[in-house]
């Protein structure tokens, strides 16, 4: 996605406060915030990919601040919030099967987003049960994936935060069920409080597919930013199916050659108007949709 206006302040306003959460003294705080702010002029450019300007910005944070994965310890709190949610969605979907059980999933796959160990006025493992009986989405294709599912025999998972990593382990195992060989996606290393690499092993996502490195810290797939060999190796696929709002920006930048199904919600306005929702509603979609045979 290109930037827009209101990108500009977001991306800079969470980099900063990184910057004051950290351990650096008063005075490196403001130094360290000096130096982002002047980084961040050159990088903000008319045309240029949100993914790219908050890599960018993100990695200069860590120079800044010597740390190499800011977020470890929110990560660490988020894997533990995560498996009240497992423990109660298994408990809601051992008595389902077909469709039904399979929506399930995917609902509390894209709500698990809201699970926030951190926040005051987080949302928490039975807030998150109640959305999923609630059943809202704004865009809802999921009937869709399920049937495309059957015809297909090569899909690439890419994964988001780890805050609901632990759930999609839960939808990577019900997409094993399918006839397909299975290619899970993590970052290479550290973005904000995305599942690295290391992290989806140790969950045990390798169980159920090939476990692939991004080899990169970047927050999406764009050319540049990750190796091409990961790209091709992604577009490659007979479908992609992406998690969160980077993997979305990332998708209507540079758009996959694949047919890819995008689950988020649309947390902010830019990324509401092009996935054709609103703000804070929740999506499951074809992004880019199977070619219709002749």
């Amino acid at each position: 996605m290109k930037i827009t206006p209101q990108c500009i302040p977001c991306i800079l306003n969470v980099r900063l406060g990184e910057i004051l959460k950290s351990n650096l003294s008063e005075e490196e705080k403001i130094k360290a915030q000096k130096k982002l702010i002047k980084r961040y002029n050159k990088v903000v450019k008319r045309g240029e990919s949100t993914v790219k300007i908050a890599t960018l910005a993100f990695r200069e944070v860590k120079k800044l601040t010597k740390d190499e994965d800011p977020y470890f310890d929110f990560k660490k709190k988020s894997y533990e919030a995560s498996e009240a949610l497992a423990k109660k969605l298994r408990k809601e979907v051992a008595k389902l099967n077909g469709y039904k059980r399979f929506r399930t999933i995917m609902l509390a796959s894209v709500y698990a987003n809201f699970l926030d160990p951190g926040a005051p006025l987080g949302v928490g493992p039975d807030e998150i049960i109640k959305k999923v009986h609630e059943r809202k989405v704004a865009r809802d294709e999921s009937r869709d994936l399920y049937d495309y599912l059957t015809k297909v025999k090569d899909v690439t998972f890419i994964l988001d935060n780890a805050g609901e990593a632990v759930i999609d382990l839960i939808f990577v195992e019900e997409l094993a069920h399918f006839n397909i060989k299975l290619k899970i996606v993590a970052k290479g290393k550290p973005y904000q409080n995305d599942t690295t690499y290391e992290e989806a092993r140790q969950l045990g996502f390798h169980k159920y597919g090939e476990l692939v490195s991004t080899k990169s810290d970047s927050v999406g797939l764009i050319r540049g930013m990750v190796p091409q060999k990961i790209l091709r190796l992604i577009n490659s696929s007979d479908l992609i199916i992406a998690k969160g709002m980077a993997n979305f920006e990332s998708f209507t930048y540079e758009k996959p050659k694949s047919p890819t199904f995008s689950l988020l919600v649309a947390k902010c306005e830019p990324v509401a108007k092009v996935a054709d929702v609103k703000p804070g509603e929740a999506a499951m979609f074809f992004l880019v949709r199977p070619r219709a045979k002749r």
